[in-house]
């Protein structure tokens, strides 16, 4: 399942890239037909292999997965692509005994730098699984507007005077910790839970 994953985002990342191109070719003067459809040419194909990726990564699912994948959906802000890479990233996540290990591990939680007399900076984790963190990030957007809990952590955090891109990274971690509290409790999400 890892390895369709990866090959997924391998894909989606090369039909971007083409589309970029492509886009950009379309602003020339002149346009050569040729090789505007030879980039079309290019990206059908990665279209063609995603959907039939889409089509076999049901078939690879055991009832584990499933039911992990439905308790995280359950969660305001997190998807059916999003559940499943995190279950995949962390072997649903058996990995980990802490939730402050799994945002560590995803890059979400702020991290120290320093070496001798230099200058202390705070930063994100750079040993992590960026593309997974960069969906995240995204998650984060709809889980502000959806997820009451994200949405008053974002509020607070912006009243504080901190610019949005941290408070976005702020709910990132606490999507996280929600995904690590229900895959371990094995209970649907509760938006009023106490």
């Amino acid at each position: 399942m890892e390895q369709e994953m990866t090959l997924l985002q391998d894909l989606e990342q090369e039909k971007i890239r083409f589309s970029l191109k492509l886009k950009s070719l379309r602003q020339k003067a002149r346009l050569n037909k040729n090789v505007l459809k030879h980039y079309e040419s290019l990206i059908e194909n990665p279209e063609k292999e995603i959907e039939k990726l889409l089509k076999r990564l049901p078939k690879l699912e055991d009832e584990e997965l499933k039911e992990n994948k439905n308790l995280l959906k359950s969660i305001k802000g997190i998807g059916e692509k999003t559940s499943l890479l995190l279950l995949v990233a962390t072997n649903h996540f058996k990995n980990f005994e802490h939730s402050k290990s799994l945002s560590k591990y995803f890059g979400v939680a702020p991290r120290m730098y320093h070496s001798g007399n230099k200058k202390i900076t705070i930063g994100k984790c750079r040993t992590t699984k960026e593309h997974i963190r960069s969906v995240l990030f995204i998650c984060s957007w709809s889980a502000v507007k959806y997820n009451p809990q994200c949405k008053a952590l974002y509020q607070r955090i912006l009243e504080k005077g901190k610019c949005k891109k941290l408070a976005l990274i702020a709910v990132c971690n606490k999507l996280l910790r929600q995904a690590f509290g229900v895959i371990k409790s094995k209970n649907q999400y509760q938006s009023n839970y106490i």
